[in-house]
């Protein structure tokens, strides 16, 4: 099996709305990871992952995603 490489899958990425930093953390109320946008304006959300590598990624897909559509 082989993984795409993501670069460096330690440090969260940035918010696709706003730019801003995002953490990811664990959710202790359902054993998940989630990444959550500290901007008060912007509701960016996700969350239900099982590792804090699976969150990261799905940040920066939803990045890549995000910056394609609104160009």
């Amino acid at each position: 099996m082989t993984r795409e490489n993501v670069g460096d899958t330690r440090w969260g990425w940035c918010c696709p709305h706003c730019n801003r930093d995002v953490d990811v953390v664990k959710d202790p109320s359902t054993d998940t990871f989630r990444w959550e946008c500290p901007g008060e304006a912007c509701r960016a959300v996700g969350f239900g992952f099982s590792s804090r590598r699976q969150a990261r990624i799905a940040l920066l897909s939803y990045r890549k995603r995000y910056e394609n559509t609104y160009r």
